[in-house]
């Protein structure tokens, strides 16, 4: 009998271990900066990602991502356009996609932490984000912030009054994916 259980266990027990993979139904995805001291909070659209993530082994977890760069909104018809057609800027003619992969995800005292490449146009660099990730029934939310150097993308030149630093927001509003029911 003992046999039999250890050989129901071994069958089954991989299958328990594995992350849920989630379908985004929503996301909120924004940056604040700060131009001569005001701040500016952009938003992006059109995200499109994959989040597959079990709360309890958060190592093998997989959180990626893009956003649609001619999204972007600040609320300023004129910086919007120089924000995407300018080459110190977006350039979403040649680069529509602003994306991130999750390399590592681990837990902390207060949620977890993911290690991500991040991608800007031509360039690639690697952010730790701390988030939350929330059941509420069968869905989830997952929510992040962190802070990057906009040089470290070569992003926005040495614009007059632009500051260096820019806190990146997302919250993702998930369902379990229905190949997952």
């Amino acid at each position: 009998m003992i046999k039999y259980l250890l050989f129901t266990a071994c069958i089954f027990a991989p299958n328990l271990l594995q992350a849920q993979t989630w379908h985004v139904q929503s996301a909120d995805i924004y940056f604040l900066a700060s131009m001569f001291g005001a701040d500016v909070k952009g938003t992006f659209k059109g995200f499109k990602g994959t989040v597959i993530f079990d709360p309890l082994h958060p190592e093998t977890a997989t959180i990626a991502g893009s956003v649609d760069a001619a999204t972007i909104f600040t609320d300023n018809n004129l910086r919007d356009r120089h924000l995407k057609e300018k080459d110190q800027f977006f350039e979403v003619a040649k680069f529509p996609k602003i994306s991130m992969k999750s390399t590592k995800v681990e837990r902390t005292t207060s949620g977890y932490v993911g290690t991500f490449d991040l991608t800007l146009k031509t360039v690639t660099r690697s952010i730790k984000i701390p988030f939350t990730f929330l059941k509420t029934g069968a869905n989830a939310n997952v929510k992040g912030t962190a802070e990057i150097n906009r040089k470290d993308w070569k992003f926005g030149g040495n614009t007059l009054g632009m500051s260096e630093k820019v806190k990146l927001n997302f919250d993702l509003h998930l369902s379990p994916s229905l190949s997952e029911n």
